[in-house]
């Protein structure tokens, strides 16, 4: 049985890889062990990459924001302390932070039906019910709003999925364990 799995090493990986993790490094000061993994495909990484770089409808704290309920409904402690570290550079404290992840946003109504939406979305895999969806357009978000936030949920989804199948270690600092108030109580 496979007990560990191995972040390869730069001289092993392929040189368009190495272009892209030292232009990370550049501009993160760090390579996240994350991205290091993907380049044990040819393709992975730099398809993510150009994923991650395609503008959305959402604002760095929305978008924060979704990567965090996200990555706390898939119980995905690298993801949060990754997310944690963006949303405080996005401009969160980490009092807001937490209550995003226990999906009790107080400060910003607009803000609190987004966490809301996504959390019953992430946990019920989609589906939404006929409730929630009002909230959303009442809340003044748009189609263009859902297509945008599935997709970031998919783009969480598959860091989270990486990093709990591979058990990588954390390389930012590590996010409290928090308990959700909504239905999923993850």
């Amino acid at each position: 049985m496979r007990k560990e799995f191995r972040i390869p090493k730069m001289e092993e990986i392929l040189e368009h890889d190495r272009r892209l993790l030292y232009a990370i490094e550049k501009s993160m000061g760090f390579i996240p062990h994350v991205y290091a993994y993907m380049t044990h495909s040819e393709t992975a990484l730099k398809r993510f990459l150009d994923f991650m770089a395609v503008p959305t409808v959402f604002c760095p704290i929305q978008t924060e924001a979704i990567h965090l309920v996200t990555s706390q409904v898939n119980q995905n402690p690298y993801c949060l302390a990754a997310h944690t570290a963006l949303a405080k550079q996005a401009g969160l404290t980490e009092q807001q932070i937490e209550a995003i992840r226990k999906g009790h946003v107080t400060w910003d109504d607009k803000l609190s039906v987004l966490v809301d939406f996504t959390c019953e979305l992430v946990a019920h895999r989609g589906k939404i019910s006929p409730e929630m969806t009002d909230r959303f357009y009442q809340a003044g978000y748009s189609d263009a709003c859902l297509v945008d936030l599935i997709m970031l949920v998919g783009m969480s989804a598959i860091t989270n999925y990486m990093t709990n199948a591979t058990r990588l270690p954390l390389d930012f600092p590590e996010a409290p364990v928090i308990i959700c108030n909504c239905e999923c109580k993850k």
